[in-house]
């Protein structure tokens, strides 16, 4: 009898941990799954003085995203960044910098979506004023070189106050295109 009770040994051993494992294997799945209700987004990753860079082929900064804290949520594949800092540069331009209390970085980084009260400066540059915008929210695409915003503008500059419905500017095309626009010119002192 010892003689057959020595090979049942190891398949009954390997017969055990095959069982264990299947049972590991369905507890970690249902376990999961149980403790993740659904429609919950919870974040990923959360990351602290945020800042990304978008070089040229050439190796130019292009632009530089910084916000104070970065959370992804995978579920959506959305970012949300909290106090945003969003500056364009292109050689021979002034520097355009819009800063929002919070954005979102949607389609992988391609959409920045500020919102909260947006707010654009732009240095004085050769003959050109320095200009202050204000939205309530600006949709950035960087790869397309533009930033818009269907929800009101006013631009305050030195010349006077423009007001519109609507914006579209194109840093490549160096082309600003207005809805339902009105302006009040201060008279040149």
């Amino acid at each position: 009898m010892n003689g057959r009770a020595l090979p049942i040994l190891p398949v009954a051993v390997l017969l055990l941990l095959l069982a264990l494992s299947f049972w590991l294997s369905q507890y970690v799945t249902n376990e999961g799954a149980s403790t993740r209700e659904l429609g919950r987004n919870d974040p990923d990753v959360v990351v602290e003085r945020f800042v990304a860079r978008k070089l040229s082929p050439a190796g130019d900064v292009q632009y530089v995203l910084i916000a104070e804290t970065m959370t992804h949520f995978p579920v959506e594949d959305v970012s949300k960044l909290d106090k945003v800092v969003f500056t364009a540069m292109t050689p021979g331009q002034p520097q355009l910098v819009a800063k929002s209390p919070t954005a979102r970085l949607i389609s992988g980084g391609n959409e920045v979506m500020m919102e909260g009260g947006v707010v654009i400066d732009s240095s004085p540059f050769g003959n050109t004023p320095a200009m202050k915008l204000r939205t309530p929210r600006l949709t950035v695409l960087p790869e397309k070189n533009t930033a818009s915003s269907k929800e009101g503008v006013v631009i305050e500059s030195s010349q006077g106050v423009m007001y519109a419905a609507s914006f579209e500017l194109n840093s490549l095309t160096k082309t600003l295109r207005m809805e339902k626009m009105r302006a009040t010119l201060t008279s040149g002192k």
